[in-house]
């Protein structure tokens, strides 16, 4: 942008630009309120403009202009440009009086760039960002360093590092919750069960009221501490201290994600405990949630197996029966939609944002709505899949931004090219870019047609000769744009004039989108490879819940043979079974000198022993 400045300047275009403290006031205040409304590019481009202005400097002492260099760090980071968002922060933070006063967008600008390194998982270069923070900084910013320190310290593989780190962190930070939580895994992992039971209790304890936490941290707190409370319920489950376990799971409120895992936890404690009641309490509980959940394949299981265990053979031989019918669907929909990629990432793309998966189209019907949503509701994504997921719609969105920025680019270098030492306007050849621009193009048609060919069930031997045929063209054509860009840049570095700036940052353009397109190829197999791998776990623990499923099947079946020679015995004995008592079915139970009378319904006074109360 500079450069475009000063070569302007020198054509005498837009050095008669005025720039004033009520002219940033003004384009700042546009900015945020763009931001704030979503639309991050325009508020990008309104920014980069001021603050790149040549006579931003002057006002760089100014809090507007602070805000200025901030919000631009701000929208560049939710845009997914980290690179550039990262400069413009620490630039922030490293300006002049930045830490003085208040010091409201330097902090900021830590905060931002502590959440930056969390999302982008590159903590060293985090640490690298924020190691100008001067020590008077207030806690709640040196929390922001300490807790990014422990999660590189942690990533790292030196968790006693990572320890010293989270216990600095004070409780006026947005990350005690999530520091203290991380140090009871570690201690944890360590099999120090009782030092990461008393962490964990500091987040999940109910009495931490408006005087605590909660009043710095931000809405990611509840979902900590619902974590702390899961985590030690699953301590004193380890431990066989069922009602500790009971009473922890209790305290995931109602509104919580957590709160299905919670209840089929809690239902698995008190079935270990051999307190069938409690379980089936629980799972009923569940049940009135009525939504799909991860965890309800594994309680229908656990359902049926309370009924075993509580002799309900019958009870339980229906469950299991339903459970095959149910399911068995549900995994051959998994299996189905694992080799159809289309299908296969809308289905995850509804379970990672907790959309309807009912309308995904798998191709050649037979699959139901509900098949469809059980799937989304079961499958288990791994963080990594999210994070690859992310990346890919950033790069998708910013390379649609690329080409039309590289074709207004082409546009305009024609349009200042003249006679004297530039590239004619129009020539026998054509302009390279333009040609490299528009063979890129053909081949996304072609491929998207072999998509669609491939949807279309085609022969599978042509469908791989055409696919063969077409990655030797797109080998062909990155070779040529590769060509192309060196030789554009060769020509226009040796420029500083309009004309040249413009060519360099078109060929520049072309290069990025050949680079774009081969990062979102491998993106698209990454993503590919995780998902398949998640639908590949589903169909895997289905298939280990139907096995068990049919063996529940062959125990109820040996526990009816079993009861029945139980009351056979009792016959055999003089005792009827409770089911004979009192009923109509009474007389076949009695052998030929027996007589049987039932109940008639009246009720004679002196039939009662100790007065009415009894």
């Amino acid at each position: 942008m500079r450069a475009y400045h000063d070569a302007l300047a020198r054509r005498r275009l837009g050095a008669q630009e005025t720039l004033n403290l009520e002219e940033v006031r003004t384009r700042v205040a546009a900015a945020e309120t763009m931001r704030q409304d979503g639309r991050v590019d325009e508020a990008i481009a309104k920014l980069t403009e001021l603050v790149e202005h040549p006579r931003f400097d002057a006002f760089a002492d100014y809090e507007d202009a602070r805000a200025a260099v901030y919000l631009l760090g701000d929208a560049l980071a939710a845009a997914g440009a980290f690179e550039p968002a990262r400069a413009y922060l620490r630039r922030a933070l490293a300006a002049k009086g930045a830490w003085e006063g208040n010091a409201t967008y330097a902090r900021r600008a830590t905060r931002r760039l502590v959440e930056i390194a969390q999302e982008a998982q590159a903590y060293a270069a985090g640490l690298d960002d924020v190691k100008g923070i001067p020590a008077q900084a207030p806690d709640e910013t040196r929390g922001e360093v300490l807790y990014l320190t422990g999660r590189a310290k942690e990533a790292a593989g030196d968790p006693d590092a990572a320890l010293a780190a989270y216990q600095k962190v004070a409780k006026t930070s947005r990350w005690w919750s999530q520091a203290t939580y991380l140090q009871g895994l570690i201690q944890v992992e360590r099999g120090k069960f009782k030092d990461g039971e008393d962490l964990f209790c500091k987040v999940a304890d109910p009495k931490r009221q408006d005087k605590s936490a909660p009043v710095f941290a931000d809405e990611r707190f509840f979902q900590v501490r619902d974590l702390a409370r899961l985590a030690l319920g699953r301590i004193a489950h380890e431990q066989e201290r069922f009602d500790d376990a009971r009473y922890y799971y209790y305290l995931v409120p109602r509104d919580s994600e957590r709160l299905a895992e919670a209840l089929y936890e809690a239902a698995t404690t008190r079935y270990e405990k051999k307190d069938y009641d409690g379980a089936r309490e629980l799972l009923d509980e569940l049940s009135k949630i009525k939504v799909h959940h991860r965890y309800e394949d594994e309680a229908h299981i656990l359902d049926a197996y309370i009924d075993l265990a509580r002799c309900k053979f019958v009870d339980a031989d229906k469950k299991l029966v339903a459970f095959v019918r149910d399911y068995e669907p549900v995994r051959d929909a998994a299996r189905r939609v694992s080799e159809n990629e289309r299908a296969m990432a809308a289905l995850l793309a509804a379970a990672r944002t907790g959309s309807d998966a009912g309308g995904v189209d798998v191709g050649g019907g037979g699959l139901s709505p509900e098949a469809m949503r059980a799937v989304a509701s079961l499958v288990r994504l791994d963080p990594s899949y999210g994070a690859i997921v992310r990346k890919r719609a950033a790069l998708e969105r910013e390379a649609s931004g690329l080409r039309l920025a590289s074709t207004q680019l082409g546009d305009l270098s024609r349009a200042l090219a003249t006679g004297g030492g530039v590239r004619p306007t129009v020539t026998d050849d054509g302009d390279p870019i333009e040609r490299a621009r528009e063979a890129r193009t053909a081949l996304d048609a072609l491929k998207h047609q072999l998509a669609e060919l491939e949807a279309s069930k085609a022969a599978p031997d042509k469908v791989a000769q055409l696919r063969q045929e077409v990655t030797a063209l797109e080998a062909r054509v990155a070779l040529a744009e590769t060509v192309t860009t060196a030789r554009e840049h060769q020509e226009a570095a040796s420029g500083a004039d309009l004309p040249d700036l413009v060519r360099a940052d078109a060929a520049r353009a072309t290069q990025l989108v050949t680079q774009s397109e081969i990062a979102r190829r491998e993106l698209g197999q990454t993503e590919g490879a995780l998902a398949k791998d998640t639908l590949k776990r589903l169909d895997l623990r289905l298939s280990r819940l139907l096995r068990r499923a049919r063996l529940g099947r062959i125990e109820s079946v040996l526990g009816r043979k079993r009861a029945l020679e139980v009351e056979i015995e009792a016959i055999n004995n003089g005792y009827l079974p409770q089911s004979a008592v009192d009923s109509l079915d009474a007389g076949r139970y009695l052998q030929d000198g027996e007589e049987y009378w039932p109940f008639e319904g009246d009720d004679w006074p002196d039939e009662f022993v100790g007065g009415d109360a009894l």
